[in-house]
């Protein structure tokens, strides 16, 4: 299994997924198209401590587990 952590700039937030998440689509997300102007998906983490890890070194006020898949 993946993970992968998204950031986002304006809600200054990040969140980790499971890659099968339907917010996450494997680091897609779930719109046909993205700006890159509100934040950005991470590379996949094997590892699911290593993406927990990665989120909380961005030092977004508000990260957390995903309450949807996690």
């Amino acid at each position: 299994m993946s993970w992968f952590v998204y950031e986002n700039w304006t809600h200054k937030r990040a969140r980790v997924h499971t890659a099968g998440c339907s917010y996450c689509n494997h680091g897609r997300g779930m719109h046909v198209s993205d700006s890159g102007r509100n934040g950005r998906w991470s590379r996949p983490f094997a590892d699911r401590d290593l993406a927990i890890a990665y989120a909380r070194s961005l030092r977004q006020p508000d990260t957390r587990l995903c309450a949807a898949c996690m």
